[in-house]
Formats: C-alpha cells, sequence, structure tokens
C-alpha cells in the first residue's frame, strides 16, 4: 500500500470546472465530445452553492471551461462568486467568442488570467478545431483574441496539444504566440478519449517521438525566449530532460512527484460530477453535488483511492520494475488509463522509451 504523495493537508488547491458541454464548435479530438447543452447541467442557484463549497474545501485556483464557458449565460455570475471568496479565476476559452465586451466583463467578474486554446498553424489549427457551419477562419479568431487580451495587460496563456498534424510546427507555434504578446505556453498531449477516439487516421503521437518532443521543448526552454513554457504533467519523466521541462512552470529544476489527482487537484463537470481530475471519463467519478455536498465528497477518501490508497503492489510491464516507480506512480494517471485501459501502466514515458531502445540497440 503506497502512502499519499503530499505533506500536509489533502484539500482541492486548483479545480477545473467544465461549467458547461455546450460549444460553437466540434473539435475532433475533445474529451467530453462537447457540443450541445446537457440536460442536468447545474442551476445557477446549484452552481452558486458550489463555488461556496469549493473556497470553503480550500480551492486556490479554479479554471473556469467548457465546452465553452461563453456559452454559458450566468458565467460572470459564477466567476464573480468564486473571486468574491478569494479564489484566483482562469478563463479557458477557444477564443471565438472573446471580444472586447466578454474581456471586459469577464474582468469585473474577477476573472485573473485568460487561457485560450491553439493548436497549430491556421490549416492544421482549423483542421482540428472544426465549425458546425462553414464561416471565417477559427485560427483567425484566436489571433485577434490574444491580441485584444494583450492590450488589456491581463495575464494570458495558450494551451497547444500536441498530436501528429501539429508536431512537426511546435517552433512555428512559438514564435506565433510571441508575435501576438503571449505570455505563458502550456503543452500536453491528447488523450484518446471522446472524439479522438473516432479519428479514422494517426492522430495522437506515438511514445516513440516522445525524446524528439522533449528535445525541442527543452531547446525552447533554454532559449529563454517568450513565451514562457508550461509542460503539462503527461509529458516526460526521469532522464535528463525531466528537471528542464518541470522547471518551465517553477522556473527552478524539479521531478514529477506522481499524480495529484483527487490529493490537490479536482474536476467537475457541468453536471455536478467530481473526478479527481477533469480529463479523467466518467469511471472515476466520485460522486455528485446534487446527491452529496462537495465537502463529503472530497473527503472520502475512498472514492479517489488510486491515489489515496495507491497500490505499488498492482504496478505491470515497465512499470512494475521501474526503479522511479514509487514516486512517478505510472505518470499521469488519466492518460496511462485513456491509452492502457489501467492506471497501473503507462508508455508514454521518456525513461521506458529510453530503456526499450537501448535494449533493442544491444540485441
Amino acid at each position: 500500500m503506497g502512502d499519499p504523495i503530499i505533506s500536509g493537508p489533502r484539500a482541492p488547491r486548483t479545480a477545473i470546472w467544465e461549467i458547461t458541454s455546450a460549444c460553437n464548435l466540434r473539435c475532433i479530438h475533445c474529451e467530453a465530445e462537447a457540443g450541445t447543452r446537457r440536460p442536468d447541467e447545474l442551476t445557477t442557484d446549484e452552481a452558486l452553492s458550489l463555488c461556496d463549497a469549493l473556497a470553503a474545501a480550500g480551492c486556490h485556483h479554479c479554471n473556469v471551461s467548457g465546452g465553452e464557458p461563453l456559452l454559458r449565460a450566468d458565467w460572470p455570475t459564477l466567476c464573480e462568486r468564486l473571486a468574491q471568496w478569494g479564489v484566483q479565476v482562469s478563463l479557458v476559452s477557444n477564443g471565438s467568442l472573446l471580444d472586447a465586451e466578454a474581456i471586459e466583463t469577464a474582468r469585473r467578474a474577477g476573472v485573473g488570467s485568460f487561457a485560450v486554446s491553439l493548436d497549430g498553424l491556421e490549416k492544421t489549427h482549423d483542421r482540428i478545431r472544426l465549425r458546425p457551419h462553414p464561416g471565417s477562419s477559427q485560427h483567425a479568431q484566436v489571433l485577434s483574441a490574444l491580441d485584444r487580451l494583450a492590450e488589456t495587460g491581463i495575464p494570458r496563456a495558450a494551451i497547444t496539444h500536441v498530436n501528429r498534424w501539429n508536431f512537426g510546427e511546435l517552433e512555428a507555434i512559438h514564435a506565433l504566440l510571441a508575435e501576438h504578446r503571449v505570455q505563458v505556453w502550456q503543452v500536453q498531449l491528447g488523450s484518446p478519449l471522446g472524439r479522438q477516439r473516432q479519428i479514422g487516421v494517426p492522430y495522437m503521437i506515438a511514445p516513440e517521438q516522445l525524446p524528439e518532443l522533449a528535445a525541442r521543448l527543452v531547446a525552447l526552454i533554454r532559449a529563454g525566449k517568450p513565451p514562457r513554457l508550461s509542460i503539462v504533467d503527461c509529458i516526460g519523466y526521469y532522464t535528463e530532460a525531466e528537471p528542464v521541462l518541470r522547471s518551465a512552470r517553477s522556473n527552478a529544476p524539479a521531478l514529477w512527484t506522481g499524480c495529484y489527482a483527487g490529493l490537490l487537484h479536482v474536476g467537475i463537470d457541468s453536471n455536478g460530477d467530481v473526478k479527481g481530475c477533469s480529463s479523467m471519463p466518467r469511471e472515476f467519478v466520485a460522486g455528485n453535488v446534487r446527491q452529496r455536498p462537495f465537502q463529503e465528497i472530497w473527503d472520502d477518501e475512498s472514492r479517489f483511492a488510486y491515489n489515496t490508497a495507491w497500490e505499488e503492489e498492482k504496478l505491470t510491464g515497465f512499470c512494475a520494475t521501474c526503479p522511479y516507480r514509487r514516486v512517478c506512480r505510472a505518470g499521469c494517471t488519466s492518460l496511462a488509463y485513456s491509452v492502457t485501459g489501467s492506471i497501473y501502466e503507462n508508455p508514454f514515458c521518456l525513461h521506458r522509451v529510453r530503456c526499450e531502445r537501448e535494449r533493442g540497440g544491444s540485441r
């Protein structure tokens, strides 16, 4: 039986709250298969109560997302309630609705930062982030939104999920974001969940491409040019690239120390389902705030046992004998599960890929 990997009290310090599944795009990789609004979406009163509960539980930062959060009419009310409690609020958007009025509304509601998705140069981005009906380039709308945000001076980031279609464009994306004065570039892998499972051609990068990805990201980090990189937890693990990749967030060498889902992080769906991480599929739902108060769900550690009562002896394959297994715990839980159907083995690991290459080369 493994002990929790955190020191101090367990609390949902960071929340990702998908306040609606409504979306004006049909992105081919969308894990939530967003599009239409769920019939059981939390009402305004229920959502406001959840704002209060998150603050009471110790939430420090809430990423308000969707779907497209701006399609939920009461989004300013929810952001304002969180901000009134002292919660740092970030608004995560596809950028198509972020006009000057929406940005000013968000600022008045206490939104402290924005994150906008950009998944490639124009042709690639528009190929991934589809519109239900023909229209102007969504890529152009994202860049316009980023320019408007830059004019306000409000903190802003861009989010890119790396896949085979944009793999060759990463340096160009970084340069483009610099032109549009983006401050932080969040880079992550897409998971084969939701719509991504339906793509009929190779889309997700292969584990064998991870060393090249890491080398290119390390080069961008060491170059020190804006925007600053933020490497998400699904990339890395225990090669010489590890402290550099982790330093992109902390500005100091750091190492992956395991998944914090259900320990320091929480994800909430638009219908009130609570999970340790928003990217986890429905199998990981710990409860619903309509049936149990949020604090009661969170305090029931058995509902987050994959981390609160992690079991080393369940590791399989390469992960079972890896020298870093007690710290790494098979890397990103959501990615491991989506790729293998188990949280106890993860092929998307730099150390694993290197070891397997060395073994292959020595035959």
